[in-house]
């Protein structure tokens, strides 16, 4: 079953909520503005990637295993995210759920999209595990921050005419710390997502 929820268009509307499953050995330690900095990175780079690269749009799941620098891979997509494949001593960015409102496709603007954004999210962490065992999720807010897509409206995830925007999210997240090599099971109330960690990848 898919454990998010489509993004939706509408003239004048758009609001993605995606709840999500990832994979690490155990939660690196990393405070909240980090946290919510990886978020921000995330969702940036999800608004701004075309269509035909990106899990939200046309790309589907191939596109699916965002790779957000530094050795760190969100997997993050419309639906379930089957596996990521990646390189020994890559950390997880696990978003358990969040909640993004933007501009110019939401009614809201400025510091009301923070609002919007938490108030359309979950409101409790969801429960996740790996290999059997809890993930703690923190709760995280982004500030109101500004994206130009540059690809609009040639290829979008939208449908939409576009330009310079402004976006906030909301998430319950954690940065997790490298696994082991081989197969791990991440496992969430209505999902489950493998991780496949491969010795000798580039």
């Amino acid at each position: 079953m898919s454990i998010w929820k489509a993004v939706r268009t509408a003239a004048v509307a758009l609001v993605a909520a995606v709840t999500f499953a990832g994979t690490a050995q155990a939660a690196a330690t990393a405070p909240n503005g980090k946290l919510t900095a990886e978020l921000a990175l995330l969702w940036t780079t999800v608004l701004e990637r075309p269509s035909a690269q990106n899990s939200f749009g046309s790309g589907g799941d191939a596109y699916a295993c965002w790779d957000l620098g530094r050795n760190i891979v969100a997997p993050f997509g419309p639906s379930e995210v089957p596996s990521c494949t990646v390189k020994p001593g890559t950390r997880i960015f696990l978003v358990g759920a969040t909640y993004e409102c933007s501009t110019p496709w939401e009614r809201a603007a400025g510091t009301a999209l923070v609002s919007c954004a938490v108030e359309k999210d979950a409101s409790t962490a969801p429960a996740v595990t790996l290999d059997g065992r809890p993930v703690s999720l923190s709760e995280v807010t982004t500030p109101v921050l500004p994206v130009t897509v540059p690809e609009l409206p040639v290829d979008n995830v939208f449908g939409l005419p576009g330009g310079p925007g402004q976006f906030a999210a909301h998430g319950w997240v954690a940065l997790l710390n490298p696994l082991t090599p081989g197969t791990h099971t991440i496992v969430g109330p209505t999902f489950t997502t493998t991780i496949i960690v491969q010795p000798g990848l580039h």
